[in-house]
C-alpha cells in the first residue's frame, strides 16, 4: 500500500515528459513566428532560424494598411473576422442556450430532438459544401457577412445545444419549483431565474465556438471573394502566389490573427477545464 502513490507517480513520468516536450515545441514555433515577423523577407530567406538584426514593425504597418505587394489589407480582414465572429457567436448563444434548456426537460419529443442534434454533429461541414454554397448564392447572400454567418451558426448550434442540455440537466430543480410557486411562467423561470444563474454555460459556449468561427477557412474561401467581406484566414493565403511568398508579412499577419485567440484564452482560462468536461455529463 505504501508504494502505491510512488509507483503511480513513476508511471506518470513518461506522460509528464511528453507534455513538457510538446509544450516546448509549441512555444518554440510560436516564438519563431513572432521574431520572424520583425525580419525583412530577404533577411528571412537568408537564414530562417536567425534572430532579426533589428526590431522592424514595418511588416505590421504594411499588413494593417494594405501597403504590401500585392496590396493585402490585413487590417480590413481582421475587422471582417471580428464582425463575422461576433454575429455568429451571438446567433449561436441565442439559439443554443434556450434550446438546451428546453431539451433538458424529460419528454418523448425532447429526447427525439436531442438525438436529432446528436446526428447533426456527425455531419462534417465539407460534406455539404456544394449544396450549401448553391443555396447561399440562390438566396442572394453570396459574398456577404450574413451569407457566412448563417452557415457558421448552423454548423455550431447542434453541439452547443447538446452542451447546454448537459449543463441544464444539472441545474437545481428546487430553484425552478420555487420560482413557479412565485407565479412565474416557464419563460419567466428561464429568463428571471435560470439564465441569471447560468453565466458558466454562456462562457463555455464562447470558449468552444469562438475558435471554430475565427479559424474557419474552407467556407470563408468559397463564400467570401472580395476584400470588403474577406476574413483573416483566407486573407493570409493571398501572401503566397506563383511568384513567391512574402514570409515576413505572413508571419506578421499570423501574429495579429493569433492575438485575439491568446487574449480570449487568457481572459477565460479558468473556464476551459469546465468546457472540456461538461460534455461528459450524462443526460
Amino acid at each position: 500500500m505504501g508504494d502505491g502513490p510512488s509507483n503511480f507517480s513513476i508511471l506518470r513520468i513518461p506522460l509528464y515528459l511528453w507534455v513538457i516536450a510538446w509544450t516546448i515545441s509549441e512555444l518554440f514555433v510560436f516564438f519563431w513566428m513572432v521574431y520572424s515577423s520583425f525580419k525583412t523577407n530577404p533577411e528571412f530567406l537568408r537564414n530562417i532560424w536567425s534572430l532579426p538584426s533589428s526590431i522592424n514593425f514595418g511588416n505590421y504597418i504594411n499588413d494593417l494598411t494594405g501597403h504590401t505587394s500585392p496590396p493585402i489589407p490585413i487590417g480590413q480582414y481582421l475587422l471582417n473576422s471580428a464582425v463575422v465572429s461576433s454575429g455568429s457567436i451571438i446567433g449561436i448563444l441565442l439559439i443554443s442556450v434556450p434550446a438546451g434548456y428546453v431539451l433538458s426537460k424529460k419528454s418523448r419529443y425532447t429526447d427525439l430532438l436531442f438525438y436529432f442534434f446528436l446526428a447533426m454533429i456527425a455531419i462534417p461541414p465539407p460534406a455539404i459544401l456544394i449544396p450549401l454554397v448553391y443555396t447561399v448564392r440562390g438566396l442572394g447572400l453570396g459574398n456577404s457577412f450574413i451569407g457566412i454567418i448563417l452557415p457558421y451558426i448552423s454548423f455550431n448550434v447542434p453541439f452547443s445545444i447538446v452542451l447546454s442540455r448537459a449543463f441544464f440537466k444539472s441545474f437545481p430543480k428546487e430553484l425552478e419549483e420555487a420560482a413557479r410557486m412565485d407565479g412565474l411562467s416557464d419563460m419567466g423561470v428561464f429568463l428571471r431565474m435560470v439564465l441569471p444563474l447560468s453565466p458558466v454555460i454562456v462562457v463555455i459556449l464562447l470558449i468552444v465556438n469562438f475558435p471554430n468561427v475565427w479559424n474557419e477557412l474552407l467556407y470563408a474561401i468559397v463564400l467570401l471573394q472580395t476584400n470588403n467581406v474577406r476574413t483573416i484566414q483566407p486573407g493570409l493565403l493571398l501572401f503566397s502566389s506563383a511568384f513567391g511568398s512574402q514570409w515576413s508579412e505572413i508571419f506578421a499577419g499570423m501574429v495579429m490573427s493569433s492575438l485575439p485567440m491568446i487574449v480570449f484564452y487568457i481572459i477565460f482560462q479558468r473556464y476551459i477545464v469546465k468546457a472540456q468536461f461538461l460534455g461528459a455529463l450524462k443526460g
